[in-house]
């Protein structure tokens, strides 16, 4: 499998797995086993959301597009955010419009109410990650990387484990979100705890 049918596996498991933006439609009747009629159910089609944009910002560099997606991800700040989630719906920013239907599970992490005790911030550093087998760029995808250092720190003092990790982003440019570079898929890989 080549890497544009990995990136289309990963979308697609990816929605699957997370739920999407989606609408409904009727389906035909099946006939039914006593002979009545039976009523349409409806039926679960994905649409693509369109993606905000962050004004001011081009999108013609596709590492500049990951690192400001993935510094969004590990911006949560427990004083200013409502839930988990709204780092996340910043880096939509940076996302291509279906990866910005899976938002479902954004909402979703067990430390927030330990963060939300402190009031803390994730103060995170985020730097190039130069891998052994870089893949080349072609004219509408590319792949970048990068590793994050990431720390939630408290207006109290308290300061909770250090996460290290690597983030892996496939984008895309051109197509329904424009001219520009968008993520279509990440992957978080944890590099260990300290």
């Amino acid at each position: 499998m080549n890497a544009p049918q990995r990136v289309a596996a990963a979308v697609i498991l990816a929605l699957a797995v997370t739920g999407c933006a989606a609408k409904t439609e009727p389906t035909p009747p099946e006939p039914s086993a006593g002979g009545g009629s039976s009523v349409p159910g409806p039926t679960v089609v994905a649409v693509p959301v369109p993606p905000p944009t962050l004004p001011g910002f081009w999108y013609v560099d596709p590492g500049q597009v990951c690192q400001r997606f993935v510094t969004s991800l590990y911006s949560a700040d427990t004083r200013r955010d409502a839930r988990t989630g709204d780092a996340y719906r910043r880096a939509m920013r940076f996302a291509s419009g279906t990866l910005v239907g899976q938002s479902a599970a954004a909402d979703h992490d067990g430390r927030w109410t330990t963060w939300s005790a402190h009031r803390a911030y994730l103060q995170a550093v985020v730097t190039p990650f130069d891998d052994a087998q870089p893949t080349a760029d072609h004219g509408i995808n590319a792949r970048r990387a990068y590793r994050v250092s990431a720390t939630p720190v408290g207006e109290d003092g308290w300061r909770g484990r250090t996460e290290h990790s690597v983030a892996d982003c496939a984008l895309r440019r051109g197509g329904p979100d424009g001219a520009g570079w968008r993520v279509t898929s990440y992957e978080i890989r944890m590099a260990g705890l300290r």
